[in-house]
C-alpha cells in the first residue's frame, strides 16, 4: 500500500446519538493494513472544526502529509457531525465524545504505541481539553496538534478560551495564520508561558483561520488554498514529529 492509500469507514461508539461514526483512515506505505499490521509511530486522532466534516480541505491534506511521514492518520467525525446537527456543542461538552472516537479507533487499529490527537479549530480545541482533563482509561496519548486553535471567538478577543492551557503537559504543535481572526497573535505569545509541556508555534504568514493565503496577504504574492498551506509545513511537522517519537521510546 502506498501512503496515499485511504480506508473509509464505519466504527461504531458508545454515544446516545449515533451508533457508528465515519472516519477516513490514511496508511503509511508499507507499515499498516485495514485487516492488521504493524504501528510503530504514533497514529493521530484529527477532528474538524465546528462548521466542517472529516472531508475538510486543510484536515485531508494534513493527514495525508501525516501518512506520507509515516504516522497513521485517522480523520474522524463527532457524534454530533455524524448526526447532522448544524450547531457544535459548546467544547467542553464533545471532549467525552472525543475520548469515546478515540477509544474506538484505538480499538480498531490496535495500535501499541501512544497517540497524538488534536484536529483543526474546534477539534484541536476539544482534543486539548481532553489532553487537559483526560478521562479514565483513556488510550496513552503522546502529544496534541493543533492546527488554527480558535484562541477566542471572532471580533471577541477578552473571551479567551486558556484556563486549561497549564494542564497541558504533552508535547504541543500550534499552526497558526497570521492573519486568523480568532487567533490575535500578540494574546497568543502572552499566553505561551502559561503551557507547561514542550511547545511549538509555527506561525503561517498571510494565512486566515481556515489556512487560505490570498496573493495580497502572500509574502511572495502567491494564493494558496488550505492543502497547499499544510503542504508547506512538511518540515516543521516532520522535526516536531520526530521529537515526539524520541520522547515515546524513551
Amino acid at each position: 500500500m502506498t501512503s496515499e492509500d485511504v480506508a473509509r469507514l464505519r466504527v461504531p461508539v458508545d454515544d446516545p446519538q449515533v451508533a457508528a461514526v465515519s472516519i477516513a483512515v490514511h496508511l503509511p506505505a508499507g507499515e499498516y493494513a485495514p485487516d492488521g499490521g504493524r504501528v510503530e509511530a504514533s497514529p493521530v486522532l484529527l477532528v474538524p472544526g465546528a462548521g466542517a466534516d472529516l472531508d475538510d480541505e486543510g484536515l485531508t491534506a494534513l493527514a495525508a502529509l501525516l501518512a506520507d511521514l509515516g504516522h497513521p492518520a485517522v480523520r474522524a467525525n463527532l457524534p454530533f457531525r455524524e448526526a447532522g446537527r448544524r450547531g457544535a456543542p459548546r467544547a467542553e461538552r464533545s471532549v467525552d465524545a472525543y475520548a469515546t472516537v478515540l477509544a474506538a479507533v484505538d480499538a480498531h487499529l490496535d495500535a501499541p504505541v501512544a497517540w497524538i490527537v488534536g484536529g483543526r479549530s474546534y477539534g484541536g480545541r476539544v482534543a486539548s481539553l481532553l489532553v487537559a482533563d483526560p478521562p479514565a482509561n483513556l488510550p496513552a496519548l503522546a502529544g496534541l496538534l493543533c492546527v488554527s486553535y480558535p484562541l477566542h471567538p471572532a471580533g471577541r478577543p477578552e473571551r479567551l478560551r486558556v484556563a486549561h492551557w497549564p494542564r497541558l503537559h504533552l508535547a504541543t504543535l500550534l499552526v497558526q495564520g497570521t492573519r486568523d481572526a480568532l487567533c490575535t497573535l500578540s494574546l497568543l505569545e502572552a499566553q505561551i508561558p502559561a503551557l507547561p509541556g514542550p511547545l511549538r508555534v509555527h506561525h503561517v504568514p498571510g494565512a486566515d483561520h481556515a489556512l487560505r493565503v490570498t496573493a495580497a496577504a502572500s509574502p511572495d504574492g502567491r494564493a494558496s488554498r488550505p492543502s497547499q498551506t499544510v503542504a508547506g509545513i512538511r518540515p516543521v511537522l516532520a522535526a516536531w514529529l520526530d521529537d515526539v517519537d524520541a520522547s515515546v521510546a524513551r
